[in-house]
């Protein structure tokens, strides 16, 4: 652990809470194995010179994305097949393992980087064995395409989407991936920086055979079509910190990007 960020944050009170992900870079730099908590769930996560956003947020700010990521594991405690979309360093697929033994997790990263890094900290907490894992992208159909990297340091992780150019990688429709148990696939989560309506038109069998637990990176431009989607199959939406009161996803007014709970439940 950077001794140097651990002195600064014990002698600077600022308000780091308020600050965003650019600020927070040019703080003094993490580099080493840190503690990552939610409400229920502790972990380790490697991060070198800021490159995880996730570990650089928790340092300065004292949590991240705790709601989703509670949620996500009260999910999981059923015990079945739960899909990752857009894995990064692994949050979500380590949460998922945490939280029953048995489960499998298919973790989707297109993110060569990110992908190693979420094996790195598998193995770091000891949860490799249940996990299966695809290098590449998931959308409506199965091809070959482009990611495109993200250069915007107020990232600071390498992030990126399908485009017309970039690195050449496999894009999986999740219909077309072939499970080798019969376990219900219990809960599906996406992140994937727009691409999540297509992803859900890829899983349109799974959802209607399994009507999985979803909850899906949702933006004011794509909020209609993703309800209008998962409306023929009786879903309805949650905001993630509040599970007990349902909402009208078309009239829930989204700044920048939420986190939405769906299910029929």
């Amino acid at each position: 652990m950077t001794i140097e960020a651990e002195e600064f944050k014990k002698l600077n009170k600022l308000n780091y809470l308020s600050m965003s992900n650019l600020e927070l870079q040019n703080l003094p730099s993490l580099s080493g194995i840190y503690n990552f908590a939610t409400n229920f769930f502790k972990f380790k996560l490697i991060c070198i010179k800021n490159d995880d956003s996730s570990v650089v947020k928790f340092f300065w700010k004292g949590s991240h994305d705790t709601a989703s990521l509670d949620l996500w594991g009260k999910i999981s405690n059923d015990e079945g097949i739960y899909i990752d979309v857009g894995s990064h360093t692994g949050l979500y697929t380590i949460v998922s393992l945490l939280s029953n033994e048995k489960n499998l997790v298919v973790s989707i990263e297109p993110s060569l980087v990110n992908m190693g890094r979420m094996i790195s900290n598998l193995r770091l907490n000891d949860l490799a064995k249940n996990n299966s894992r695809f290098l590449g992208a998931a959308s409506k159909e199965s091809k070959i395409g482009f990611f495109k990297s993200n250069t915007d340091f107020s990232h600071m992780s390498k992030g990126g989407m399908i485009s017309n150019e970039g690195d050449q990688i496999s894009i999986i429709r999740l219909d077309d991936i072939k499970f080798a148990d019969r376990r219900n696939i219990k809960g599906i989560k996406i992140d994937t920086e727009g691409e999540d309506y297509n992803v859900l038109l890829g899983a349109k069998a799974i959802i209607k055979l399994f009507l999985p637990k979803i909850i899906i990176e949702v933006r004011e431009n794509n909020k209609n079509k993703i309800k209008l989607f998962l409306d023929q199959f009786g879903y309805k939406f949650y905001l993630v910190n509040d599970i007990k009161n349902n909402v009208d996803l078309s009239k829930v007014s989204i700044e920048d990007v939420i986190n939405i709970y769906a299910s029929i439940n």
